[in-house]
């Protein structure tokens, strides 16, 4: 699961008999052992969370499924729930093995992060982009005829050609 920026990372529940850690890689480097309360802070342009559990064996296995929750807004943080299941028994298939919240200090009057539940921290320093220019509508009058048959319609499927006719 990859993520950017400064987050605090806290686990708030633990359903698992197994030993669960989280790996860190990209420009954070760590391995943290988790028990419900176990708290850290990662920081980095880039960085990847990879959550593991060892069966008792010593052999440390990637979880079997990791659900991330949308980024969203709570008072002054932006926080994000992540759930794993670290193996799929019969009859469990609720992703309560391990339960880590990510949080993080939102900047005022910037709600537009949390708000759309965006897949992956980002730095909410970024400029805002141009607006994208808009385009004909594939069959509006303004298309041209090359545009209209790489879309559908009478000669679809046939290649565009560049260059002199």
């Amino acid at each position: 699961m990859s993520m950017r920026g400064a987050w605090r990372i806290r686990v708030v529940s633990k359903e698992s008999l197994f030993a669960q850690r989280i790996v860190f890689s990209g420009d954070v480097q760590k391995m943290l052992n988790l028990d419900v309360g176990t708290s850290a802070s990662a920081s980095g342009r880039r960085w990847a969370l990879r959550f593991e559990h060892d069966r008792g064996d010593g052999v440390w296995r990637p979880n079997v499924s990791v659900e991330a929750g949308a980024i969203v807004r709570h008072g002054n943080e932006l926080q994000r729930l992540i759930a794993t299941k670290d193996v799929f028994w019969s009859g469990d298939r609720e992703h309560d093995d391990l339960k880590v919240l990510l949080t993080r200090p939102a900047p005022a009057g910037s709600p537009a992060e949390a708000a759309g539940g965006s897949p992956f921290a980002v730095d909410v320093d970024l400029p805002e982009l141009p607006p994208s220019p808009m385009l004909p509508s594939v069959d509006g009058l303004g298309a041209p005829q090359e545009r209209q048959r790489s879309y559908g319609g009478q000669g679809a499927g046939v290649p565009l050609r560049r260059g002199p006719w």
